[in-house]
């Protein structure tokens, strides 16, 4: 146990990372565990005052296993994690962490480091051996899960622990979905998922691999095979810009699949110059992953200012706006791409317009409007759009699409999960605003309840 006193509660105890000269030219892992004196030193400035629990989406008991290891008892620490989070080491790693930014010391010193705390309990940990499992007889009922991501994982563990068999069926060769083709491997490795996902499989959870829904096996058929589907299908499907001369070039593409390319062990030629359009944590992924391809110069552009880029204040989009900057990528803002130049099917650079803020009546972002007077051009290699991201439904047949009801882009679900289709429940990307892990995590716990009342359990 941390000796009382020695503890300064408002600093937060150094969480150590690589030399960005050096890191950025590979794909290990950046950031430093806590050795077992930090974390436990670190672990000890929690006051329990549970400020944490409402702003986590799991509803996990943050004090609980933080207090835990402030104690030194890690397998208690990890026990407590896994009665609300299957995925404890992927969250300890690239979690949003939203539980920090209502840490009581947030905004008078240094939030604890709950992901890190988080994140050494679980690297630590044996599940097979530490994890205590009281899994339910088989009672003979059988699930399918669409997409083998963070919200599939989580129906898959809880389902499992209380006898109901599920299958996920996942269209690429590698369990994960975004966390494993979205997140680059410096920031989350495949060691790493693969070690949560065998441990759900350990409970009789049955991923089968190249199986895409609507080509390899129909969604009615599953409808029929299954006593309940669930779909936690991500956000596959890019969002262009639609800027001229995007479509004359294969040096013009979208960061989501640049970066699924790239963690299948595709080997891009990004050139020296990049360009990456876009604010927010994808743009940072992607500006990152390009230096490490051997980019020279990689620069953002975003058409809003630094004060307005997506999650702006929050410490998870703080974090890695300066972790990218002091990699050495350059931010450009205010400006908006009207023209990729290409010549011979060749990329030679972008034009764009600068822009003036305007504010809105009523509140709200204020808005960019181009100041189209002066033309800018900058030269560039290859040109990645970070600008958004949307399920891809085009496994769905047009009968169950249009028996489904939509909110925008997402599936709406009741309290349970459950979507205006009986028996067929949806979470993760394709329901919530959020799009992050543990998002996807709370949802699989409510849409797991809400399976388990269907099914009569």
């Amino acid at each position: 146990m941390a000796v009382p006193g020695t503890i300064n509660k408002l600093k937060r105890v150094p969480v150590k990372q690589r030399d960005p000269k050096e890191r950025k030219k590979d794909f290990e892992m950046y950031t430093i565990p806590y050795t077992i004196e930090e974390v436990m030193a670190e672990a000890d400035r929690c006051l329990a005052c549970g400020l944490c629990v409402p702003a986590c989406p799991a509803r996990v008991n943050i004090p609980g296993y933080v207090r835990a290891m402030a104690d030194g008892e890690r397998e208690k620490g990890i026990n407590i994690i896994f009665r609300d989070l299957p995925l404890p080491q992927i969250c300890g790693t690239v979690c949003t962490h939203r539980c920090e930014d209502a840490c009581v010391f947030h905004n008078r010193g240094e939030a604890v480091a709950i992901r890190h705390v988080k994140r050494y309990i679980a690297e630590n940990s044996d599940y097979t051996r530490d994890v205590k499992i009281n899994k339910k007889a088989d009672t003979g009922k059988r699930v399918v899960a669409i997409g083998a991501g963070p919200a599939s994982l989580t129906i898959g563990y809880y389902l499992a622990l209380n006898g109901v068999h599920v299958d996920i069926y996942e269209k690429h060769k590698i369990p994960g979905g975004m966390m494993a083709l979205g997140i680059p491997r410096y920031r989350l490795s495949m060691d790493l998922i693969n070690k949560e996902v065998d441990f759900i499989k350990s409970l009789g959870v049955e991923i089968k691999y190249g199986m895409e829904v609507g080509k390899s096996i129909g969604f009615e058929e599953l409808m029929k095979k299954y006593d309940a589907v669930f779909i936690g299908a991500g956000n596959h499907k890019p969002r262009t810009t639609g800027t001229t001369g995007a479509d004359r070039t294969d040096r013009v593409m979208h960061a989501i699949d640049f970066l699924r390319r790239v963690a299948l062990g595709e080997k891009i030629d990004v050139g020296e110059k990049v360009i990456v359009i876009g604010g927010g944590f994808t743009a940072m992924d992607a500006s990152r992953t390009a230096l490490r391809l051997g980019a020279k110069k990689v620069s953002v552009y975003y058409r809003r200012r630094f004060e307005d880029r997506p999650s702006a204040g929050t410490s998870n989009a703080e974090e890695e706006y300066e972790e990218t900057a002091a990699e050495g990528v350059e931010f450009v803002w205010t400006v908006t791409p009207f023209e990729y130049v290409v010549e011979n099917g060749r990329l030679k650079g972008m034009k764009y317009w600068k822009n003036r803020m305007v504010e809105q009546e009523g509140g709200g972002r204020a808005k960019p409007v181009p100041i189209k007077d002066k033309e800018y051009f900058v030269e560039a290699d290859t040109i990645i759009e970070a600008t958004g991201q949307k399920i891809d439904f085009s496994f769905l047949p047009e009968e169950i699409k249009n028996k489904l009801e939509m909110d925008w882009n997402d599936i709406k679900v009741d309290a349970k999960g459950m979507t205006s289709i009986e028996g067929v429940f949806a979470g993760g990307d394709a329901v919530n605003r959020t799009k992050d892990i543990i998002s996807a995590v709370a949802d699989g716990k409510k849409a797991a309840k809400g399976i388990l009342k269907y099914l009569g359990i």
